[in-house]
């Protein structure tokens, strides 16, 4: 599933009327959230105060942060500033906030989307999102050029080949992914030019990391350079290593789907996780 559409109970603070006055009770007030939005990037797990962002607006846990030996250099872009990590007061505020609610609690509270999506499932995929868990979402890494694109990973038990274009930067990606026993290619994602290479996984085989570059390529930030870790061997480098480089890593999951930016090039790539129970 690309993303959970999830209802969250915030409890707003007690309202000041005009006449000077404070109602007796906070307001619950339901609203609707994607909750791969409050995981850590780093070990996956959700964030809790307090919050750490870098110059580029990456968050990260107390936890991974303490543990990084560079503490100027972000974990997700692996750009380095002066400032380093600071405090997000403001996520910290919001997750202070929520009080989740079963959809069970509370009657009516599913929204039509969840519905929808829920309609489409089929038992078996169903059975899996329920064992497994929604995938997280990861990045993207790269600039905000082209056109936004993400992949339906429900039911999605593996990547089976991976195709690149690429010459001085990465041109374009497809992926052929194994759903429910069938094989299907996505669109490609990005440009005709450049050289085309593909990856072929093994049935056991599985992505574990995406790593590369990301910078100005002919005015354009875009992904300069990919490279697909897999937990047999690695693939690449495909692009040239110009630029500041990243990496996605599965930190104990697999890489079951991408999502990000594309034009004539890659602008930009993110990575969907699946940890395995």
């Amino acid at each position: 599933m690309d993303k959970t559409v999830t209802k969250t109970v915030v409890k707003a603070e007690p309202q000041q009327h005009h006449h000077g006055s404070t109602s007796a009770a906070a307001e619950l007030i339901a609203v609707g959230g994607d909750p791969e939005s409050l995981i850590c990037p780093k070990c996956l797990h959700r964030l809790k105060p307090p919050v750490f962002q870098c110059a580029a607006g990456h968050l990260l846990c107390t936890t991974c942060r303490d543990e990084l030996p560079e503490k100027n250099e972000c974990a997700s872009c692996f750009f380095t500033t002066a400032t380093g990590y600071t405090r997000c007061y403001g996520v910290e505020r919001i997750l202070q906030s929520i009080r989740v609610v079963s959809h069970n609690a509370i009657r009516g509270m599913l929204v039509c989307n969840e519905k929808e999506e829920h309609g489409k499932m089929s038992p078996s995929q169903a059975g899996n999102e329920q064992r497994q868990g929604p995938p997280v979402k990861l990045g993207p890494c790269g600039g905000d050029g082209g056109g936004s694109w993400k992949v339906d990973v429900r039911g999605i038990s593996r990547i089976v080949k991976v195709r690149v274009r690429h010459a001085a930067a990465v041109d374009a990606i497809a992926v052929m992914y194994e759903r429910d026993g069938r094989k299907e290619w996505t669109k490609r994602w990005g440009g005709s030019g450049g050289k085309r290479s593909e990856i072929c996984l093994q049935p056991e085989e599985y992505i574990t990391c995406v790593k590369g570059h990301i910078g100005y390529y002919n005015d354009w930030f875009v992904v300069r350079s990919l490279t697909f870790v897999t937990n047999l061997r690695t693939f690449g480098r495909y692009g040239e290593a110009e630029g500041a480089p990243f990496q996605l890593p599965a930190a104990g999951g697999r890489i079951v789907g991408f999502h990000g930016r594309s034009g004539n090039l890659l602008d930009a790539l993110g990575t969907y996780v699946r940890m395995d129970v």
